[in-house]
C-alpha cells in the first residue's frame, strides 16, 4: 500500500490540505479553499515550494472552493512550472477562472472536471 503524508493548513479565510505520496517524484493532491491574496497565500507557496525540492511530477490542486484569488496566487501556481512540474487544476471556481482569463494565463494550466478525492493511507 502507497504511504500518503498529509499537511493541513488555516490561514485567515485560507484553508490547504496537501496529500503527497511518500515517494519522490510522486503526485501531489491538493485541496484549497476560501480567499487567497498575500496574506493568505502564504501557506499554498510553502507547499508548492516542497512539491519542488521533493521533485513531484505533478500537482494536481482541487480549486472548487477557492472563492477569492489574486495574483499571489496565481504567482504561486506559477511556481512548479519554473521546475518543470505539471500543475493541473480540478474543477476551478469561477473566482480561479476569472484571475486566470485576466492574466491570460488560462493556457498554462490543464484543467479536469474530476472530483477530488483523498487518498487512503
Amino acid at each position: 500500500m502507497l504511504t500518503v503524508h498529509r499537511t493541513r493548513h488555516h490561514n485567515g479565510g485560507a484553508e490547504l490540505t496537501a496529500y503527497r505520496e511518500a515517494y519522490t517524484g510522486g503526485e501531489w493532491q491538493l485541496y484549497v479553499a476560501g480567499e487567497f491574496d498575500e496574506a493568505t497565500t502564504g501557506p499554498l507557496a510553502d507547499v508548492l515550494d516542497d512539491a519542488c525540492r521533493q521533485r513531484a511530477w505533478r500537482i494536481v490542486i482541487d480549486c472548487s472552493a477557492v472563492t477569492f484569488a489574486d495574483v499571489a496566487f496565481l504567482r504561486a501556481l506559477l511556481t512548479p512550472h519554473a521546475h518543470d512540474i505539471q500543475v493541473v487544476l480540478a474543477s476551478p471556481s469561477t473566482a480561479v477562472r476569472r484571475l486566470l482569463q485576466a492574466t491570460g494565463t488560462v493556457n498554462r494550466f490543464p484543467v479536469t472536471r474530476r472530483a477530488w478525492s483523498t487518498p487512503t493511507r
